[in-house]
């Protein structure tokens, strides 16, 4: 039985027609044997082909469309969004400050990373007071000492808007 089953599934979804491309033609002479086995071919059509590899169909389409909607927004916010202070590209644009030239130099993610570095890899009895309470954040783990939501360039005008954005 599981060895018809098998047979059954693996040809009848991979033949065009479904399982009846496989099997003999039923003569009307006997036509008890033809309406059931037309009615038999029309289940599994319906229920393997049609209802089955659509939904299969749908589930990979919807999962992809995902991940792509996902990849969109990620590279929209890599080009429109400062990666250390989360302040969009407009606010810039707004305040004639140069977006690219703040991500490049005022808050550029590979300074940021080498001082981290740096921290971690100097004793402590060589850094300053300043050094010692990064290094003491950053091993918690406590984000306020990076600049979210604030930039030199804009004078700290944003933090206060932008929580007021957060908050609502």
């Amino acid at each position: 039985m599981i060895t018809c089953f098998l047979f059954f599934f693996n040809e009848g979804i991979r033949s065009g027609g479904g399982i009846g491309d496989l099997l003999d033609i039923k003569p009307w002479d006997n036509i008890n044997l033809f309406f059931f086995r037309w009615f038999f071919d029309m289940i599994f059509f319906t229920t393997a082909i049609l209802l089955l590899l659509n939904m299969i169909n749908g589930v990979i389409v919807t999962t992809f469309s995902s991940i792509r909607e996902e990849s969109d927004k990620n590279m929209e916010d890599k080009t429109n969004k400062c990666y250390m202070c989360s302040i969009d590209k407009v606010e810039f644009e707004k305040n004639k400050i140069d977006f690219r030239d703040h991500v490049k130099n005022q808050h550029n993610i590979k300074d940021y990373v080498n001082y981290i570095l740096y921290l971690k890899l100097k004793k402590n009895k060589d850094l300053n007071s300043n050094e010692i309470f990064i290094k003491k954040n950053v091993l918690k783990r406590n984000i306020y000492i990076f600049p979210i939501y604030r930039s030199k360039a804009l004078g700290g005008i944003l933090l206060k808007s932008m929580n007021e954005d957060n908050e609502k």
